[in-house]
């Protein structure tokens, strides 16, 4: 299982993508999924055995940026 976040811009994914890196949070960033959004081309994918999820919304969150959470199975 994995978690796709889907922002609504390419700059909050930007911005997303910066706040992580410097956090030394481990995700991918990925062409969002046309089944879950056409808003944004681009969303972060995070494995949570990889990165530690709730730590992953309380950074986001404290900085204002709004995501929605997906799960997808892994196949």
């Amino acid at each position: 299982m994995y978690y796709i976040l889907i922002f609504e811009s390419t700059h909050k994914v930007l911005k997303s993508e910066m706040l992580l890196l410097a956090n030394g949070v481990n995700f991918d960033i990925i062409p969002t999924p046309k089944e879950l959004s056409s808003d944004c081309g681009m969303s972060i994918r995070i494995n949570p055995k990889r990165a530690d999820f709730p730590k992953v919304k309380w950074i986001l969150e404290a900085q204002g940026i709004k995501f929605v959470i997906h799960e997808k199975l892994q196949k």
